[in-house]
This record gives C-alpha cells, sequence and structure tokens, in this order.
C-alpha cells in the first residue's frame, strides 16, 4: 500500500479535490490541516468522502483539558475520517479521553500525537532557554504521549522512536526532495531517509507545486532506488 499522505495545505476545496483525484490511485490518503478545515470544516470532509476517500487523515493538532478534547472529538460524528492529531504536550489523560472519543465515533480510528514540530530545531530551543537536545525533547513527548496509537515526527527521530515504541504507528512530515527549498522546515528529511524506519511520509508542497503527476512519480521511482 502506498505510503504518501498529500497534505492539502489550501482554502480552495474545488482545486483540493481536483488535484487528489490525479493521484488518489497513488497516495495512501489525504490530511487536511487548520487551514482547509477553518475554511470548511465538515463540509471538506464530505466533499472527500465523496470521491471515495474515507480514511482520512484530519490534522487539527487538538491541545486541551481531556473533557475538552473529548468532547471536541464526539462533534465530529458524521464524517468519515481514520487518523486525528492531538498534541503530545496534552499528555496521557487527554490522550486516553480522546480514545475513548475514538472509540465511539470509529473502532478504525486512530490519535496521532504530535511531538515537536519540523520547523523547530536546536538553536530555536535554546532561544526559549529550553535546554534539552530535540532528540531527548521528542522522546520525553512521546512518552508524555504514549497512550497514542502513534506520534508525528521528523525523520531525524523515526529511528529512535521506532526502537522505543516498535508498535506505534510513525508518520513524517518534512519531506524534502535533494534541492528543494526547505521553506520553514528545519528538521527535513528525504522520503527514502524517512520510511527507513516510519510508516507513512506527509507531502504538500513537494507535490503540488508544479506537475503534481510528475512529481509524485519521481518520488515514487526515488523509493524503488
Amino acid at each position: 500500500m502506498n505510503k504518501i499522505i498529500l497534505a492539502l495545505d489550501t482554502t480552495n476545496l474545488s482545486e483540493a479535490i481536483n488535484v487528489t483525484q490525479k493521484v488518489k490511485n497513488k497516495i495512501f490518503t489525504i490530511k487536511i490541516g487548520l487551514e482547509m478545515w477553518n475554511c470548511w470544516g465538515k463540509e471538506a470532509v464530505k466533499k472527500f468522502n465523496q470521491i471515495g476517500i474515507n480514511n482520512i487523515f484530519l490534522d487539527l493538532k487538538l491541545a486541551d483539558v481531556s473533557n475538552t478534547i473529548k468532547k471536541s472529538i464526539l462533534a465530529l460524528d458524521g464524517i468519515n475520517f481514520e487518523y486525528l492529531t492531538v498534541h503530545s504536550f496534552a499528555g496521557n489523560d487527554s490522550i486516553k479521553k480522546a480514545k475513548e472519543a475514538a472509540k465511539q465515533l470509529n473502532p478504525n480510528l486512530k490519535i496521532l500525537a504530535v511531538t515537536l514540530l519540523t520547523s523547530i530545531n536546536q538553536s530555536e530551543l535554546k532561544s526559549w532557554q529550553i535546554n534539552n537536545k530535540v532528540e531527548d525533547l521528542v522522546l520525553n513527548l512521546a512518552k508524555n504521549s504514549s497512550e497514542a496509537d502513534g506520534f508525528i515526527a521528523s525523520g531525524m527521530e523515526s529511528k529512535m522512536l521506532r526502537e522505543n515504541f516498535p508498535d506505534h504507528l510513525l508518520f513524517t512530515p518534512g519531506i524534502r526532495m535533494p534541492g528543494d527549498d526547505k521553506h520553514e522546515q528545519k528538521r527535513v528529511t528525504s522520503p527514502s531517509e524517512a520510511l527507513k524506519y516510519s510508516d507513512k511520509i506527509i507531502m504538500g508542497r513537494g507535490l503540488t507545486r508544479g506537475n503534481i503527476e510528475e512529481n509524485l512519480n519521481q518520488i515514487l521511482n526515488s523509493l524503488k532506488i
């Protein structure tokens, strides 16, 4: 099964659907993030359900007290999706409540804990007066949210997380082909590097800028080497 998740970070729903239809048979699923969610909400998910995508990755990065998280997830009733993100720093109590709510919605719904955003590196941690190494902080965040079904983390930490949490899902953003613009991302890896230990990779602009079919074929070919 394909390991690429297409991140649709846009408010243009019709364009996102058109792009998805071109490649939906070559990707694992799509990711709907805050930009599209805040503009379209459940309507966006329903539109993708209508074209046959029901295993949607809903990247809402929830972070709140446990009961609020549970109620927020229960409010997502009526749409089909299979992955939902909660921030690791919300803690295992919130993760447990999230999983309780998830089971009520859909037995297949997986809760993924976001560890440290791939736009943050060691120098930024230092500017916040956080003395932990990035790897140590990611591991601590993962331990703090170990009740989750999986983690969102950079490919730079995927080996470490795989060794410490062999049964958890690992989804990796911050994916760039050699020579690509990193934009705001700082802890990046190539598709092949990330997939040594991660289950899925999440790609947005690296796919959607230019011809998405050509870009996707280039990435798929790189994974065959």
